[in-house]
């Protein structure tokens, strides 16, 4: 049981420096990778970020009814395992901000000039009334996250999927490229489900301190 704890704890870690403007100011590191977990972007391991095993190498479905969506998770998507956003030859920076204005200007709704970071555009949101309330997500939905529990918005990732029990898969780019984090906000202290030990959420340290990715979720916008 001890060692299972053990397994789950090291597979839950993720990376989240480098995503703001300001390297240096980021307190995130990351955990041990999982037991014979491969990293995507082998190609180039400088510009790899771990990617949780369970969901390697799949593609995201998108609502059939909302192509805009299917459009940004798919170049989200596309980008996983690399550092520069670079989408159709054009170079968008590389802080997490530019993975989510990537994505929308491909799915055909361009984002304003002024929404550059994750507090410009958690501000967008509020100010057009677009935070979604309640514990869910869907595909297409931002994600906004603190540098610890209560915090203010500094990290920004895309949905690009949500399992039956309400974990999101959030594409985020990190310090070694771009990623999927798993989010759940109806379980936001708990790592796995201690009945069938499936992971919940995973694992950033903040500090000296582990927190469930769920825990620093500021909220969650419907943009697009």
């Amino acid at each position: 049981m001890v060692a299972r704890r053990a397994i789950l704890l090291a597979a839950t870690a993720s990376l989240l420096a480098g995503c703001g403007t300001s390297r240096a100011q980021s307190r995130y590191r990351t955990l041990p990778p999982p037991a014979g977990e491969s990293r995507v972007g082998a190609r180039d391991e400088r510009g790899a970020g771990p990617a949780p095993a369970s969901v390697q190498g799949r593609r995201s479905p998108a609502p059939a009814d909302r192509p805009e969506v299917s459009r940004a998770v798919e170049t989200a998507s596309s980008l996983v395992g690399r550092r520069e956003i670079v989408v159709a030859g054009r170079d968008y920076g590389d802080g997490c901000a530019a993975l989510v204005r990537a994505a929308f200007d491909r799915a055909g709704h361009p984002l304003p000039p002024t929404a550059q970071d994750a507090a410009s555009l958690y501000a967008l949101a509020l100010s057009r009334g677009l935070l979604r309330p309640g514990i869910r997500s869907a595909a297409g939905d931002v994600v906004f996250l603190s540098d610890r529990p209560g915090g203010p918005p500094a990290h920004v990732g895309l949905v690009s999927r949500v399992e039956p029990d309400g974990t999101a898969l959030v594409l985020h780019r990190v310090a070694r490229g771009v990623m999927r984090l798993r989010v759940n906000l109806g379980y936001p202290a708990r790592v796995a489900d201690p009945a069938t030990g499936k992971r919940l959420n995973d694992t950033l340290v903040v500090g000296s301190a582990a927190q469930p990715a769920g825990s620093l979720v500021v909220a969650i916008a419907t943009l697009l």
